[in-house]
């Protein structure tokens, strides 16, 4: 709302509540240095500043984006500043260019057009010129949008076909580097081991190997403090965020056992440099720290800022309550027998009663943070502990922008673990394009086929021998999941459902044989888009394949039996001799292809030389190309041939070594499902016969 100033009843003056809009693009990052960039923000915020002045206008914010596109309707300040113009808060917003404000002509439509006219807010650049309450420059305003629009697509389009062809070409694209590198510092696009992390990936590989699973690995490496892969991001700097993690949401309070990270930060936002700020800062309303919370200070941003704490009582630091508020009395950092200085990597006594940090110099939109790692063991009378920060200022008109963020500490997952072992970016392959977006408007995520993804081998310095990885791959694809006693159930991964294909999990309260029932994953999960409902018991399943299993080798001990094997075994010689056959046609194919390229080439310089019409020459070149395409094609087929043989040969031979190993069987177990089984389907039950269809699919089946 507007401001005014009254004379005698009559209004002489009407001064407007102005908001600035700075924003720093992705496209002035690759044109500036970190120099530049620095005085480009500044540059627009003293532009726009004087501009306001000239006018007589308030300045009541200053919202800044930077690293953040202008068809981003995301951006974190921009909303903050649109929330305040649909207040009624704010009469005018200022932009160095329309453009700053926004690349995108949905957003620019529906802002400067549309409901900052319903809010009554005027939207004014300064380079060119716009002003929503003008009408002869909204065309200009909409020229702008769409040149500015087209703009973003062509750059899109152009930085899609650059990143294509570095991806080709074995260069590292991705914003984030994997977990256990780092860029190369001489070539961005190169992967280097990170001598900091590297080790861990091969302990993850190493260890997954000698047969921990992956929930102990993860604990393993959270017991020994090594800093999970967010963690150690963001430690370096990284802007990774994950939304759809729920460890991202800020609590208020801490009131549940775990470990924590407190971030405590604060900008200058005034116009002028600030000098000694000062803080005292406690947890919960004005009450120590209650020997609850181990604090450890983990990270510093700004050598500016020095941090103390003390064990003292608030009477013995001249720190009184006053209306319900802290009041300070020369607070001396200096006297050591009251503060003590923490560096990062120091823990905090458990009797610390509070913090008190000290900031000589504080430039203009300059940002002071600092981090706490907070681990709450036992909270058995359900306290909140609210982290308080009281600046004592010089000035009491000067307002700090402090903020205070509470969230879980990230720890390792299965999920990660497993993500590691499955990347062959460790064994030195670059495997990118996995995901994209669908256009620079709509940033959907959409996950590429295989065929799509564009892989690279031997692009950098691996971390795991090939050997090793293999073995981890092998054991991955054959990993079961154990009960809650231990043992492992053995037809896990084995037993799917014949209507929707999903696999049948164990479910109910297991006997005193530690046997259970086995029920579509689609029941379990509740779906029920599946009408296979009727679960089956584990002793009945397990009775009816050993008992298919046993009729197996009784028929391959029987005389008539023995005899099919020894046809097999007569089949088999007529199949390697249909190999030999074939790669005997292979090698004709071969020459005749090489023949026929030698007498194209003789049919183009005969054309050449004038020996040739050009008109015979194309019919000529035609009959070439389809002779040569079908050739192709039989020598494709001829390899899938061999192959299909290649493969029938082993089956023989397995089920020939397989059914002489076993004659008899009393009980299943891992080994005889894996050598016999590859599926088992179960069928709906059929409630006039209460009977259903199980079909089991043989690992020897050709």
């Amino acid at each position: 709302m507007s401001k005014l100033i009254k004379t005698n009843n009559h209004i002489i003056k009407k001064i407007k509540k102005v908001v600035l809009y700075l924003r720093l693009s992705d496209e002035d990052r690759d044109k500036l240095s970190k120099e530049e960039l620095s005085e480009s923000i500044k540059n627009q915020e003293i532009m726009l500043r004087n501009y306001a002045l000239e006018k007589g206008w308030q300045i009541i914010g200053v919202y800044n984006d930077e690293d953040y596109s202008g068809a981003d309707s995301t951006r974190p300040h921009f909303n903050e500043m649109i929330k305040e113009c649909e207040k009624g808060n704010v009469d005018i917003v200022l932009c160095k260019t329309q453009a700053r404000f926004a690349r995108d002509m949905e957003l620019i439509e529906k802002y400067i057009h549309n409901l900052f006219h319903e809010w009554n807010v005027r939207f004014i650049t300064v380079v060119d010129r716009i002003d929503n309450t003008k009408k002869e420059t909204k065309k200009t305003s909409q020229i702008l949008g769409l040149t500015d629009e087209w703009y973003l697509e062509d750059t899109s389009n152009n930085i899609r076909e650059t990143f294509k062809t570095k991806r080709s070409e074995g260069q590292f694209t991705g914003s984030f580097v994997p977990y256990g590198y780092m860029r190369d510092p001489e070539n961005k696009n190169h992967l280097i081991p990170d001598p900091v992390v590297s080790d861990v990936i091969g302990r993850i590989f190493s260890e997954y190997a000698k047969g921990y699973g992956l929930l102990k690995i993860a604990k393993r490496l959270t017991n020994d403090r090594i800093l999970s892969p967010l963690e150690y991001k963001l430690m370096n700097g990284s802007k990774l965020k994950l939304p759809i993690i729920k460890d991202y949401i800020d609590y208020k309070s801490i009131n549940r056992t775990g470990t924590f990270i407190i971030k405590v930060s604060f900008r200058n936002q005034e116009k002028q440099v600030l000098k000694d700020l000062t803080t005292i800062e406690v947890l919960t309303d004005y009450i120590n720290f209650n020997n609850k919370l181990e604090l450890e200070l983990t990270k510093v941003k700004n050598d500016k800022i020095k941090i103390y704490y003390s064990t003292k009582s608030f009477e013995e630091l001249n720190i009184s309550i006053k209306d319900n508020k802290l009041v300070f009395k020369n607070v001396d950092f200096e006297n050591i027998d009251n503060w003590i200085l923490i560096n990062v990597g120091n823990k905090l006594p458990k009797n610390v009663s509070c913090i008190g940090t000290y900031v000589s110099l504080l430039d203009r939109t300059n940002e002071i943070f600092y981090e706490f790692e907070a681990t709450l063991k036992e909270n058995r009378l359900h306290n909140e502990y609210f982290y308080k920060v009281y600046p004592i200022s010089n000035n009491e008109n000067v307002k700090l922008d402090y903020q205070i963020q509470i969230r879980n500490k990230h720890k390792w997952s299965e999920q990660t673990i497993k993500k590691f072992l499955k990347d062959e970016v460790y064994i030195g392959n670059l495997v990118q394009f996995k995901t994209t977006t669908v256009s620079y408007k709509n940033h959907t995520i959409i996950y590429n086929e295989k065929e799509d993804q564009i892989k690279v081998e031997n692009t950098h310095e691996p971390l795991v021998d090939k050997e090793l990885w293999y073995e981890v791959q092998e054991r991955l694809n054959n990993r079961k999941k154990c009960c809650k006693n231990g043992s492992v159930h053995i037809l896990a991964n084995k037993v799917f459902c014949e209507t929707c294909n999903k696999v049948f999990n164990k479910c109910g309260k297991n006997d005193e044989t530690g046997m259970a029932y086995l029920c579509c994953k689609d029941k379990a999960t509740k779906w029920s888009n599946c009408d296979n409902k009727k679960y089956i018991k584990e002793t009945e399943l397990h009775k009816i394949v050993l008992n298919e299993i046993n009729n197996i080798l009784n028929k391959f001990y029987k005389e008539d039996i023995q005899l099919e094997i020894n046809n097999n075994i007569i089949e088999k010689e007529l199949f390697q001799n249909k190999i030999i056959n074939l790669n005997k046609e292979k090698l004709t194919i071969d020459k005749e292809l090489k023949s026929k390229d030698t007498y194209f080439q003789s049919l183009y310089e005969d054309m050449k030389k004038g020996l040739l019409d050009e008109k015979e020459y194309i019919n000529l070149r035609k009959k070439y190309k389809e002779d040569y395409s079908r050739l192709e094609d039989r020598i494709e087929n001829i390899q899938i041939e061999i192959k299909t043989i290649q493969i029938k040969q082993e089956k023989l031979k397995d089920k020939k070594a397989l059914f002489k190993k076993y004659k008899h069987i009393d009980s299943l177990n891992v080994h005889i499902i894996n050598d016999f089984i590859d599926k088992i389907f179960i069928g709906k039950l059929d409630k006039k016969t209460n009977k259903r269809n199980i079909h089991i699919v043989w690992n020897f089946t050709n």
